[in-house]
């Protein structure tokens, strides 16, 4: 018997729109022994139902399909909203067709959003949703919206198993957590009330339906957690819970979501990152094995039944974890889903088999040499990484790109994606003291070292293998290179800015010197690495085409501008 009943593959991009890309995904789940595949758009469900009860439809007449609601309403549709008129039935065709190859893989298939979401024409439909030129989010037309959206949505797709859903994040179009309405019912309602009603509204239809509504507890801090940790509790028995495997996001550095296990009497499914939002997008390399395996085995023996591993991102549409080097990661996270003690040598082999790396031929002795100088390397990635897009364990980057001002840098790491609130030890580690600061450059410039060691690791190749493959992995250990030195100037410059500008610590002697000359090297390294990074764009044709994204020099040239105004006047004296 497997270690983890459900392994489900997840779509967040608009891949889950590309019925091409879905097929191959799902050729890759056959092949691994994925069990379920998760499509996920924060509007994917208002894309392919109307509903039509809001554009004419009869509620006294039973409608077999979207057809038959479509006969009823095209006019209205087309009256008010030319363009959607015919774009959910199409769409229909399209779901249809892959419920239908899922189902004869034998596939799981889960449609995951955020909640509260409409279609632009009802807040037309229905003024009084807007109070003083803000969406209401406790009018109770929501509650009747969702139930009907979701009954029609089950009444024209009963093979989908089930609703995956956010609810506390505020990335919605409407939720009680970026609510700006002050009219009295929302002043006067709370914020697990709001959750109740919601998940309420939700539940009645998809249970009726007979599927399940799995809650996500995706929430930005601890105060968040707890609004709607109480309430997913109180929910029946059959509502799943699905928890991040670290706390607000997927920051590997981060301690384990601490309510794994707290769930009550309710299945949980953990969710985890292959391609690596916040740790280089499998530009700079994370092989997180290892991670997997630990956060695994604990959250089984938590109670955990299943797993959702992510495989590109909403916001990066265009990229995925197939086209990088982190595809280790899915290969991982499939083999320790079935047996958390797979040896590492055993992932690392199949993938290399699997692959196409291992060259023709070859003797035992001569694969396990191959085998030898891939895991020597990818097992490596990962503490570079760490040590590049995080500052001791603290989120430093903007979902892996570098950071473009000094309070842009700080915002991220210690408001939007703060790491103290989840790990008190580590409140004061970005304050601008000595220790921090000498901390902080040594483990940029080890991240450095590390990936200039594991280039030429990688140069010396391996005869055994595939010489393009081998020769693949090389341009990509080069171009991490590049990512790590970006990475490791622009980090120095902001952390030596804000000693100088915000220290306690004394203005004389030695080390202070030490900073303002250091800090003055830096920014001229930002002017030179601007330079180095426009050629690389004119000489070099890389894709992925977001390793462009990561190494942009205009981001560079914004950096150095902010950090210029913001220390003129101290340097100057």
């Amino acid at each position: 018997m497997a270690d983890y009943g459900i392994r489900a593959l997840e779509i967040h991009s608009y891949y889950a729109w590309d019925f091409d890309w879905i097929e191959k995904c799902m050729d890759f789940m056959g092949q691994e022994g994925f069990n379920a595949l998760v499509l996920h758009r924060n509007d994917f469900i208002d894309l392919i139902i109307y509903p039509g009860k809001y554009f004419g439809c009869s509620e006294d007449k039973e409608y077999r399909n979207i057809f038959e609601r479509y006969a009823d309403c095209f006019r209205t549709l087309y009256k008010y909203t030319p363009t959607r008129r015919s774009s959910p039935y199409q769409r229909r065709a399209f779901l249809k067709r892959v419920i239908e190859r899922a189902k004869c893989k034998g596939f799981k298939i889960f449609i995951e959003n955020k909640e509260l979401y409409f279609p632009d024409i009802i807040l037309e439909f229905f003024p009084n949703l807007v109070k003083e030129g803000k969406i209401c989010a406790n009018d109770p037309f929501w509650l009747e919206f969702l139930n009907t959206k979701y009954t029609e949505f089950f009444e024209e797709f009963p093979e989908v198993d089930g609703i995956i859903t956010s609810l506390a994040t505020g990335e919605s179009r409407v939720s009680i957590k970026s609510n700006r309405c002050t009219c009295p019912l929302c002043q006067s309602t709370s914020k697990e009330e709001w959750f109740r009603k919601v998940i309420k509204a939700m539940y009645e239809p998809i249970h009726k339906a007979n599927k399940m509504l799995i809650v996500r507890d995706f929430v930005f801090d601890p105060i968040s957690q707890h609004e709607i940790a109480k309430v997913m509790e109180e929910q029946p028995s059959d509502v799943g819970i699905c928890l991040k495997n670290t706390p607000h996001d997927y920051y590997p550095t981060f301690p384990e979501n601490s309510r794994i296990g707290n769930v009550g009497n309710h299945p949980q499914f953990i969710e985890f990152d292959a391609m690596g939002q916040y740790f280089g997008w499998g530009i700079c390399i994370a092989d997180i094995m290892e991670d997997y395996r630990w956060r695994l085995e604990s959250a089984k023996n938590k109670g955990a039944c299943g797993f959702i591993v992510r495989t590109d991102w909403e916001s990066l549409d265009g990229h995925t974890v197939f086209r990088t080097p982190n595809l280790i990661n899915l290969y991982s996270i499939a083999e320790l889903g079935h047996n958390l003690k797979t040896p590492a040598r055993i992932i690392y082999d199949k993938f290399l088999s699997r692959e196409g790396w291992y060259r023709k031929n070859i003797t035992c002795h001569e694969r396990n040499i191959a085998l030898d100088y891939y895991s020597s390397i990818m097992s490596k990635t990962w503490d570079i990484t760490r040590r590049t897009v995080f500052v001791d364990g603290c989120v430093f980057s903007d979902s892996s790109l570098m950071p473009i001002s000094y309070d842009h840098a700080f915002w991220l790491s210690e408001e939007k994606n703060s790491l103290k609130d989840w790990d008190k030890t580590k409140q004061y580690v970005l304050s601008p003291k000595k220790e921090n600061l000498k901390y902080a450059i040594e483990e940029k410039n080890k991240a450095l070292s590390l990936a200039v060691e594991l280039e030429e690791e990688a140069r010396k190749g391996c005869c055994y293998l595939e010489e393009n493959k081998v020769n693949d992995l090389i341009d990509r250990l080069r171009i991490q290179t590049e990512y790590v030195t970006l990475f490791k100037i622009a980090t120095d410059a902001i952390l030596l800015a804000r000693y100088i500008l915000e220290t306690e610590e004394d203005h004389n002697g030695k080390f202070w010197d030490s900073v303002i000359d250091t800090f003055k090297k830096r920014m001229d390294d930002l002017q030179k690495e601007e330079k180095h990074l426009s050629e690389f764009w004119q000489r070099t044709n890389y894709h992925p085409h977001t390793i462009y994204t990561l190494l942009d020099p205009d981001r560079i040239a914004c950096l150095w501008n902010n950090l210029y105004e913001k220390t003129k006047e101290v340097l100057c004296h």
